[in-house]
């Protein structure tokens, strides 16, 4: 299956792009598809996988757990959670 992963601020500068597609087995989950994220640009591998500051993941508008299933076209965010003050 095919998944798109859309980067926010300040992810996309380690990978240098802002988009990024991958191919995931079936039954992959969001955590499947960090973990290829960070193996095809290591300069987020710790980022994403609850470096300084864990990301918030969006699949398809919603927020998602890492364990949740992803189907054929989701569409994953990851930003940076933003606090208030």
């Amino acid at each position: 299956m095919n998944v798109i992963v859309h980067l926010g601020e300040p992810f996309w500068r380690a990978a240098g792009q802002r988009e990024i597609t991958l191919a995931l087995g079936d039954g992959a989950t969001v955590s499947d598809a960090l973990r290829a994220v960070g193996q095809r640009h290591p300069a987020l591998a710790g980022e994403l996988d609850g470096g300084e500051v864990t990301p918030m993941v969006f699949v398809n508008d919603e927020e998602a757990r890492t364990d949740r299933r992803l189907t054929d076209g989701a569409k994953i965010y990851v930003v940076w959670p933003v606090s208030g003050g």
